[in-house]
C-alpha cells in the first residue's frame, strides 16, 4: 500500500535524484526516492537496533543501579577540563 507524504530535501539528494533520473537508474522521482530509502534502510535500522538497546540498558541501570561500584572515573573528569 502506497501513502502519498509532502518532504522538502537537501539541495544535495535533489541533484541526486534528478541524476538518478538521468542516468536512468530510477524512472521517476517517487522510484528515485523510494531506492534511496530502500538501500539506506539497512545502516538506519541498524542504528535504530542499537540506539534501542542503548535506551533499554539506560532504563534498566535507571530501575535497578547501575551495575559496576566504585569504578574510578578520575581520568574521565581530567580530560573536560
Amino acid at each position: 500500500m502506497s501513502v502519498v507524504i509532502t518532504i522538502k530535501v537537501d539541495k544535495r539528494i535533489a541533484e541526486l535524484i534528478e541524476k538518478m533520473i538521468r542516468l536512468g537508474i530510477a524512472k521517476t522521482k517517487n522510484e528515485a526516492v523510494n531506492l534511496l530509502i530502500e538501500h539506506g534502510r539497512s545502516e538506519i535500522e541498524k542504528w535504530v537496533e542499537k540506539e534501542e538497546k542503548v535506551e533499554e540498558l539506560v532504563n534498566k541501570w535507571l530501575k535497578e543501579g547501575f551495575p559496576y561500584k566504585g569504578l574510578n572515573t578520575s581520568d574521565l573528569r581530567e580530560e573536560r577540563i
